[in-house]
């Protein structure tokens, strides 16, 4: 009836927190969250870069279908004087052909390169790195709390699979134990000694029991199916090695909670965004009318109609200009758009200043609570064990009633079945203890490991 780990494969032994260490390196999630913490590193680059100048460059080449003609006169086109030595050759008014213009030619190129730096911009490109930082800081606050959803979600399913796998094992043996009283029921009954009730009564035990089989065996699959998930382990690959904790730690509520508070990502996150509350109401101030951004802008401008270095004379074609310059430009009058959004930014601020304390309340009441789970949930535990003690020694004295024929097989029967159940609920206590132990720790930010704590993170 062993069914969690198939005989053709070995089966690798696996701490949890060996598990958590592969579920770290190899969550998709995980691995999305630190994506996103790149591409928020690469944002913060970019926006620290708008605070260098930055060059620009036009260029364009056309052809005119019909250029502007020239202006020119030909020699005499404007009349003749006349030559008084020789009237019959007269001067002509030019003498000479003359160009004025020269006929405009079918190309034209341009070339602009534009320098600009920004001087002073009322703290709008500060306020937009301050946004970039915090937004490099959140993707780092998600990628923590993908973290630790992820440490919650692989506790879950290593200890589920670790009842499940011990569960079937009791079960078992309480199925071995009603099968050989149904058997000696069956014999009563075929004596005529006991009635076809008893007999049926302990079949259905039996079915009972067969039920509560499957369902520990396809929930220990579904486990083991999960971390196979995080850790990209074979699930017949999976032997669970490290067991319940059993040792409740010290509860000094007003160090954990101080802890909690420190390490909480619902914290980080209500303070972050107070930040960033803050750093966008100096933004919108910065973006008020009457008050420009200067800037300092140099720009160089070439043109011409010939192509360069085409032709003989081709420079003469071409125009070059500099031109240096500071620059302002800014809002004079926005019908009061700037003043409605500082007050919407104000109020944004106030109010991540009470989510900073609703939050804050709220971690209080959590920790309290799991306190209180954690040490019900022992006192549990305490009652199971002493609950167990007495089985044991019920069992044992019902075994040497058997042995000196003071008892029946039956009644020793029924006594191992009460011990086994008795393990099964101190397994389920066990279990209960160790989800509530893991609440708390996943509130205050560290695991108790026998003497140590280790971080959550």
């Amino acid at each position: 009836r062993v069914f969690w780990a198939p005989a053709c494969l070995p089966a690798e032994p696996l701490s949890f927190e060996r598990v958590l260490e592969l579920a770290g390196q190899r969550s998709e999630v995980l691995m999305l969250d630190r994506s996103a913490v790149k591409r928020a590193g690469m944002y913060l680059a970019e926006t620290r870069s708008r605070f260098g100048p930055e060059l620009t460059f036009q260029a364009s080449g056309s052809c005119l279908a019909s250029p502007p003609e020239g202006i020119a006169v030909q020699a005499g086109e404007l009349g003749v004087i006349p030559n008084p030595s020789s009237p019959s050759d007269p001067f002509p008014i030019p003498a000479e052909a003359l160009t004025f213009v020269e006929d405009a030619r079918h190309g034209y190129f341009e070339l602009s390169l534009q320098l600009s730096q920004p001087l002073y911009t009322w703290g709008k490109l500060k306020s937009s790195a301050e946004l970039a930082e915090l937004g490099l800081a959140q993707s780092r606050l998600e990628l923590e709390h993908s973290r630790r959803q992820l440490h919650q979600d692989v506790h879950a399913a290593y200890f589920a699979a670790l009842l499940a796998r011990r569960s079937a094992e009791l079960l078992e043996q309480v199925l071995d134990i009603l099968e050989e009283i149904a058997q000696d029921r069956q014999r009563a009954f075929e004596l005529g000694s006991a009635n076809r009730l008893s007999l049926l009564q302990a079949r259905t035990q039996i079915s009972m029991v067969q039920r509560r089989i499957v369902q520990a065996r396809e929930a220990h699959a579904s486990s083991l199916e999960a971390l196979a998930l995080y850790t990209d382990v074979e699930p017949g690959n999976l032997e669970l090695s490290t067991g319940f904790r059993r040792q409740l730690p010290d509860l000094a509520e007003v160090e954990l909670k101080q802890k909690a508070l420190a390490s909480s990502p619902a914290m980080k996150k209500a303070r972050l965004e107070q930040q960033q509350a803050l750093v966008n109401l100096a933004r919108v101030r910065g973006e008020a009318a009457l008050r420009p951004d200067l800037s300092f802008n140099l720009s160089l401008e070439i043109s011409g109609q010939t192509i360069p270095w085409g032709e003989e004379s081709w420079d003469e074609t071409w125009d070059l200009d500099l031109i240096a310059g500071v620059g302002a430009r800014g809002s004079l009058f926005d019908s009061g758009r700037s003043a409605h959004q500082m007050r919407q930014a104000q109020e944004s601020l106030e109010a991540s200043r009470i989510a900073v304390d609703l939050v804050s309340k709220r971690i209080r009441l959590e920790t309290r609570r799991a306190v209180e789970a954690l040490r019900l949930r022992w006192a549990e535990l305490q009652e199971a064990e002493s609950a167990l003690l007495q089985a044991r020694e019920e069992a044992k004295n019902a075994g040497l009633a058997f042995q000196q024929q003071l008892a029946t097989r039956e009644q020793w029967g029924t006594a191992r079945i009460a011990l086994l159940q008795r393990e099964l609920s101190l397994l389920e206590r066990e279990y209960s203890f160790e989800l509530s132990l893991y609440t708390l720790e996943s509130i205050v930010g560290f695991r108790w490991t026998g003497e140590r704590t280790v971080p959550i993170n």
